[in-house]
C-alpha cells in the first residue's frame, strides 16, 4: 500500500482557462432581454478581470460559479443554466476553448518519489474529463479519476476510499476552493495545499500559493517525508 496520496481538483488546479466560462456565460444570457444581457455579461467580464462588480460575484469560487451566480441573480431557470454547463463541457472535451496544465505539472508528477498514489477528484462531468485530459497531455498520469464527484458532500466517501487503512496524515488534497476541495480534508486531518486565485486567505490551508506551480515544492517535500 502507497503511503502517500495526492488529491487534486481539476478546473482551477490541473486544467487552466476561462475562454469555455465566458461561452456558458453567453450561452445562458441569451435567455434574457437586451440590457438584462448586456449587464449579465459585463458583470461576468468584470470577475473574470479580477474586478467583480455585483455582490452576486464577489465571492464566487471561479468563473464557472460566476455564471451560476448571476443566473440566479437575473432570474435564470437552474434548469436552463445546468443545460449550457453540459454542453459547455461537451464542447470543451471537443476542443473548442483554450484550455492548459500548469507550467510543469506532468514531469512534476513523475519526478516525485516511488510508492505515492495521485487522485483526481472533479464535479466536471465525467465524459468530459478522458479528453480534456487528453488535450492537457495529463491522461494516464493519474491512478484515480473521479468525474461528477458532488463536491464537498462527498469528499468524505471519496477520502474513506482513496485512505484505506491509512491514516488521514497520508492524503494531501490540493484545490482552489476551500469548502469542495480543503475543508472537508482538513476536518478529517489530512495536510491541504491551498491555490488562492483571487487573494483570498484560508488560514486553514498547511500551505497556499497563488498557483501550483508555486506548490510544487511543498508537494515534493510532503511527499518525500512521507515515503521516506
Amino acid at each position: 500500500m502507497n503511503d502517500a496520496i495526492l488529491l487534486f481538483d481539476y478546473d482551477g488546479t490541473v486544467r487552466l482557462g476561462s475562454e469555455h466560462a465566458t461561452h456558458y456565460a453567453r450561452l445562458v444570457a441569451a435567455h434574457l432581454d437586451a440590457a438584462d444581457e448586456r449587464a449579465f455579461l459585463a458583470a461576468h467580464a468584470a470577475f473574470v478581470a479580477g474586478k467583480p462588480t455585483t455582490a452576486s460575484t464577489f465571492d464566487a469560487y471561479d468563473a464557472d460559479n460566476a455564471v451560476r451566480r448571476l443566473a440566479g441573480e437575473f432570474g435564470v431557470d437552474d434548469l436552463i443554466r445546468a443545460e449550457a454547463y453540459t454542453e459547455t463541457r461537451k464542447r470543451m472535451a471537443a476542443g473548442e476553448f483554450d484550455i492548459w496544465a500548469p507550467k510543469g505539472f506532468q514531469e512534476f508528477i513523475w519526478s516525485l518519489p516511488r510508492g505515492i498514489e495521485v487522485a483526481l477528484a472533479t464535479n466536471a462531468p465525467a465524459s468530459s474529463l478522458e479528453p480534456s485530459l487528453e488535450r492537457l497531455g495529463l491522461d494516464g498520469l493519474f491512478d484515480h479519476v473521479i468525474g461528477d464527484a458532488g463536491k464537498p458532500e462527498s469528499m468524505d466517501s471519496i477520502i474513506d476510499e482513496l485512505l484505506e487503512e491509512r491514516p488521514a496524515e497520508a492524503l494531501l488534497s490540493v484545490g482552489d476552493i476551500p469548502r469542495n476541495d480543503l475543508a472537508p480534508a482538513a476536518d478529517r486531518g489530512c495536510a491541504t495545499a491551498y491555490i488562492d486565485h483571487y487573494g483570498r486567505p484560508w488560514p486553514r490551508a498547511t500551505v497556499s500559493g497563488t498557483s501550483l506551480e508555486e506548490l510544487y515544492p511543498f508537494i515534493h517535500r510532503w511527499v518525500t517525508e512521507r515515503t521516506a
